[in-house]
């Protein structure tokens, strides 16, 4: 097997790593966007990967006499794939497209993209949550209200808003989409996520201007809070790391060298994944020769 077929896949993977090892100690802005991009670039890297391994699997697999060694050859692929590699890369390729369906029929679900003000659910627990789409919809229940003044009902609806006005929902969207497809990916969607919520946090700083305000804002919700699944919540992911940020002083960009390094690195990935996109053109092209 060519090592230019795994290549891809090994460089996309130390990406994922090195990302996940610099996350906060970038400002949460600046982290988010580059973990969403290095999910995005790491799935296209990865993904096509196990595509092409599941085919050149089957293609030679002995019961089907050969009949697929066209599909294999426009891959590139001419030896035979091990068992022990085969199955898990089909298995994981099949399960990627159900769980893909399955990620944006729940979005379409959710989504709402007609403008709305804040809606407040009658409801016993206290919850904020912003719907995703263009609508920027914020939900918030009556015992969120009840039991919290002006100064923190202020903190939270600016929490929401900065998750509606960013759309952080299509980054949660990608992260979601990018674990569908190549699973291990949960722990860097697990940061993006945390670095979501740490940019709303920040931009309720920026409004109420008091950072123990909104800290202990959030610690306060956080102790009696539901956080409803596919949906941003205001206390709904790593509150006590969130809280000891807003107790810290506010967060500074790195030297241009650390972040270059981070975006030469997804570049680099980017470069490797659309090598590796380049394999599937071949199977196209012999679908479709036209």
């Amino acid at each position: 097997m060519s090592a230019s077929l795994l290549s891809p896949l090994a460089v996309a993977t130390t990406l994922a790593i090195f990302v996940t090892a610099m996350h906060r100690r970038l400002p949460p802005a600046v982290a988010a966007r580059a973990m969403t991009v290095a999910l995005a670039v790491v799935a296209a890297a990865a993904a096509p990967t196990l595509w092409i391994l599941s085919i050149g699997f089957v293609a030679h697999l002995p019961l089907l006499g050969g009949s697929l060694d066209w599909c294999a050859d426009a891959f590139g692929v001419h030896d035979s794939i091990p068992l022990w590699m085969g199955t898990p890369a089909l298995l994981l390729s099949v399960a990627g497209f159900v769980r893909v369906r399955t990620v944006l029929r729940s979005f379409r679900r959710l989504r709402h993209d007609d403008p709305g003000r804040v809606e407040i659910a009658d409801h016993a627990q206290p919850f904020a949550f912003t719907l995703p789409g263009r609508g920027g919809q914020v939900i918030v229940s009556s015992a969120l209200v009840d039991m919290l003044d002006d100064a923190e009902q202020a903190v939270v609806l600016a929490h929401e808003r900065a998750h509606a006005d960013h759309r952080h929902d299509r980054y949660l969207l990608t992260a979601q989409l990018a674990v569908a497809v190549v699973p291990p990916l949960r722990a860097l969607s697990s940061r993006l996520k945390f670095s979501l919520e740490r940019w709303a946090d920040e931009s309720a700083v920026a409004q109420c201007g008091d950072r123990r305000l909104v800290a202990r804002t959030l610690g306060k919700v956080a102790l009696r809070s539901l956080s409803p699944a596919g949906a941003l919540s205001f206390a709904g992911l790593g509150v006590p790391a969130r809280v000891a940020a807003l107790l810290a002083p506010p967060p500074t960009s790195p030297r241009s060298g650390v972040q270059g390094a981070l975006w030469g690195a997804i570049a680099l990935t980017g470069a490797m994944a659309a090598f590796q996109i380049h394999h599937l053109s071949r199977l196209i092209t012999a679908l479709c020769p036209t």
